[in-house]
């Protein structure tokens, strides 16, 4: 059974619909089931219960807010922060003028929320290591697992994405993947049909100019695609079992190389390239590679027939020796074979062209990839975290949650020409969290002095242990 996940957008209704309804109703036309739904939903919003019938809410990737039937906004940006938490810092002191020891104490207050959220993440990270020891294909022991471990692990490993702000592949974006024309000058077959589970997250994306070839190769033009900043694949093949009950399929088992659950991260990858990250593919020619390679052999053909079928129907010779028909069939056979090298010629350097692709592309494997992500995550909430803290703090008027998020969102796109959707409640909840925020009865937003701030966290992090009376 091919298991694909469905895609995972964090929407917010700016206006008539709550955040954890949206969320949840994204969910729901998303495809997971009511309980996937609202166990997804309550570890974000531990209060939220499900209506009795929840609206559907349209998905559009590019476009940054869409309404649905009800009249509701609802905004579809990437949450995702592209830029590096050292120039989020940076920018952030630059905003206003600082005295040297201002300065210095801001400094200090985003050195607390960094090692506060690396040691919260380190927990996070051994969780889903101890998930995975017994399925990690790197491991020099028996891979043996069950399907409710592997059920756990991957349940443990969405809710670290979602963390990070990553999204799951949709089977749309898969198929226009497939379907599409690539960019590189090969085509994949990918065989779906050996993966017992499969999952694939995306994380950002932009667009670049890359030139192509049409009509054959004759013209070449200047086309504008997507390029996922980040993909990550999850894949578990099917057993020896499954492979040998055909003999076709017999060719492509992978023997002990496939067991367990592989876990691949990858930089940069065309949307309509997508296949390239699949390691059971078969080159597919073009129209213009089949061409070149079929074109001498059809030419040797005709040639042949031109010259030897008057002759061997009694054209202008008298008799079709032994020697004659051997001579054709000698030069047929170099036709074929002539024909036959320069596909495998075709072939290797398809191969290559692949192969040199991920080469580059590849940025780690199964359990070094669990060390990245969740290193991400972590650098994703702490710019979420210093970003809501420092324009609350440097608010000159009261400011409620919407401002805070548009004031945020605006400054990111001034600053770094990036608009996105600013996960605010997220961000809010952590400062809330170490009692730096501050809400009152109208909804307007405070935050602790810095100095404040800083013994605060300071007292966090001396009492996060106390085995000791």
């Amino acid at each position: 059974m091919l298991l694909i996940s469905k895609e995972y957008n964090l929407t917010i209704t700016r206006y008539t619909m709550s955040q954890d309804q949206s969320y949840y109703s994204s969910l729901i036309e998303q495809g997971y089931s009511e309980t996937q739904a609202l166990q997804h939903t309550q570890s974000h919003f531990p209060d939220f219960n499900p209506p009795a019938a929840t609206p559907i809410i349209p998905y559009t990737e590019e476009g940054n807010v869409v309404e649905n039937d009800s009249n509701e906004i609802i905004d579809t940006r990437s949450q995702y922060i592209p830029i590096s938490k050292s120039k989020i810092k940076k920018a952030l002191l630059e905003r206003v003028q600082l005295e040297p020891n201002a300065r210095r104490e801001l400094e200090n207050l985003f050195k607390m929320f960094e090692v506060i959220w690396h040691h919260d993440m380190h927990h996070d990270l051994e969780g889903l290591k101890e998930g995975y020891e017994s399925m990690n294909p790197d491991v020099h022991s028996d891979i043996t697992y069950t399907q409710p471990e592997l059920d756990s692990f991957l349940q443990t490993l969405d809710s670290a994405m979602i963390d990070g702000n990553w999204a799951p592949v949709t089977t749309q974006e898969l198929d226009e993947a497939l379907e599409g024309e690539d960019v590189l000058a090969i085509s994949l077959d990918v065989r779906f049909d050996e993966f017992k589970e499969m999952k694939l997250y995306k994380l950002g994306f932009h667009h670049d100019e890359i030139e192509v070839s049409s009509m054959y190769g004759l013209k070449k033009e200047t086309k504008t695609v997507k390029i996922f900043d980040k993909i990550l694949t999850v894949l578990e093949f099917k057993g020896e079992d499954w492979f040998m009950e055909e003999r076709k399929r017999k060719k492509h088992y992978l023997g002990d190389d496939g067991k367990g659950v592989h876990i691949r991260l990858f930089r940069d990858v065309p949307h309509l390239d997508m296949e390239v990250i699949f390691p059971n593919t078969s080159p597919s020619m073009r129209t213009l590679e089949k061409i070149k390679i079929s074109a001498p052999l059809i030419g040797g053909v005709v040639s042949l027939g031109m010259k030897y079928i008057p002759i061997l129907f009694g054209g202008n010779s008298g008799s079709t020796s032994l020697s004659l028909i051997g001579g054709i069939l000698t030069a047929l056979g170099t036709y074929v074979l002539k024909t036959y090298t320069s596909y495998q010629k075709t072939r290797e350097k398809f191969r290559s062209m692949v192969a040199k692709d991920m080469y580059f592309k590849g940025l780690a494997n199964n359990e070094s990839v669990l060390t990245y992500i969740v290193d991400m995550a972590e650098e994703q909430e702490v710019k979420e975290a210093i970003c809501a803290y420092m324009f609350v703090l440097q608010s000159t008027a009261p400011v409620n949650e919407e401002q805070v998020d548009d004031q945020i969102e605006q400054w990111l796109k001034q600053t770094f020409s990036i608009d996105i959707d600013f996960e605010v409640d997220d961000a809010l909840e952590k400062l809330e969290k170490m009692n730096l925020l501050h809400v009152d009865a109208n909804g307007f937003l405070s935050v602790e002095d810095v100095n404040s701030s800083l013994v605060i966290m300071d007292d966090y992090w001396d009492n996060l242990y106390d085995f000791v009376d």
